[in-house]
């Protein structure tokens, strides 16, 4: 047996078992995930994204390009290899590179969903009814923070832009994570940067703005979308990186992150983002009230809005975006939460963090 299963497969194997059995411990285990989730699986997640934060350019966007050479390149080996020796111990190497790349998957991201609540580890309420005087309540409040950093900006173009690079924002964010840890310490923050997608025309087809590459550790950005898009973005997919992998969750960290920066435009992308949701859920509920309350926004935030609609609009009717919406809810539910209706979730976090100020 040995000559046709090479000792690294063997290895690789064995830890893919055992990492089965951890997760499967998990699943049934809040607390067992929160321990794996905060201390084996933050070890993954940081080693990681610093081996492949030197590099300039995505390494996870470089290895989906090369994808279709690289598996013409596995089957044209296989079949060069003479002798059933060769050919096996060659597929069994393919089949433990594979099993690494599911064993980094279960640490990286899947015991993540399997952790308790962002509400249990904050004590911030996620109200599972919201009434219209409590998403009126917050809106206002949102909306009056908004507005204020929104009458110090200016359009460009026919947007707002942030003033520093995507490298400064990474180093910007990763400060912000820091304050907010502070006062919600529910994971552990170290240096970081997102990687901005030289394709990001494709996942704007995708309808994806940001992507964490659970097998590179990156966090990975898409720059086709206004400034305030891509901050919060930054913040989001940084939250992954850093263990919250629900994307309700994910949401609403990087809110928090947002308004913990010191710098405006960051709080602005914050704000703003929320906003969205929260005038959302209020459209949903009554128009008429969405209609009211959409008015008093600052032409300033309306502007980058329409800024994004207008990125959103050309690509909305892209078969690969709706292929990509059906796939995303399958993975979603497998993962034990409601699929991408789960996304709208951060509307409960807030009118509970903004419920007695």
């Amino acid at each position: 047996m040995r000559k046709y299963v090479p000792r690294f497969v063997s290895v690789s194997l064995l830890i893919f078992a055992l990492s089965l059995i951890v997760y499967a411990v998990c699943i049934n285990s809040a607390i067992c995930a929160d321990i794996v989730n905060s201390t084996v699986s933050h070890g993954i997640r940081y080693v990681l994204a610093l081996a492949t934060q030197w590099l300039p350019f995505s390494l996870f966007e470089l290895l989906i390009i090369l994808a279709p050479a690289l598996l013409i390149f596995i089957i044209a080996t296989a079949i060069r290899r003479k002798g059933i020796v060769k050919k096996v111990r060659f597929l069994m190497a393919v089949v433990g590179v594979i099993s690494i790349i599911l064993t980094s998957y279960i640490y990286t991201l899947g015991i993540g969903y399997r952790t308790s609540s962002l509400s249990a580890k904050t004590g911030i309420e996620a109200k599972s009814e919201l009434s219209a005087d409590e998403l009126l309540h917050t809106v206002s409040i949102v909306q009056s923070e908004l507005n204020t950093i929104a009458e110090t900006l200016t359009l460009t173009d026919g947007e707002t832009h942030m003033s520093y690079s995507v490298d400064e924002l990474s180093e910007r964010i990763v400060r912000a994570y820091d304050v907010m840890l502070a006062e919600y310490p529910v994971l552990t923050n170290y240096d970081s940067r997102v990687k901005p997608v030289y394709f990001s025309t494709v996942m704007s087809d995708l309808g994806i703005t940001g992507i964490y590459s659970f097998f590179t550790g990156e966090a990975n950005v898409n720059v086709e979308y206004p400034d305030y898009c891509l901050v919060y973005t930054t913040a989001h997919e940084m939250a992954h990186q850093r263990g919250i992998s629900r994307e309700n969750e994910a949401n609403f960290v990087a809110f928090l992150v947002a308004i913990s920066s010191d710098d405006e435009y960051i709080r602005y992308s914050g704000y703003l983002n929320l906003y969205e949701y929260l005038v959302s859920a209020i459209y949903r509920l009554d128009p008429e009230l969405y209609y009211s309350v959409s008015t008093q926004l600052h032409p300033t935030a309306r502007a980058d809005i329409l800024a994004a609609n207008n990125v959103y609009n050309m690509h909305k009717d892209s078969i690969l975006g709706r292929i990509n919406e059906r796939l995303n809810d399958a993975y979603l539910k497998a993962n034990g939460t409601d699929g991408i209706i789960t996304y709208n979730y951060v509307v409960r976090l807030a009118v509970g963090y903004y419920k007695d100020k």
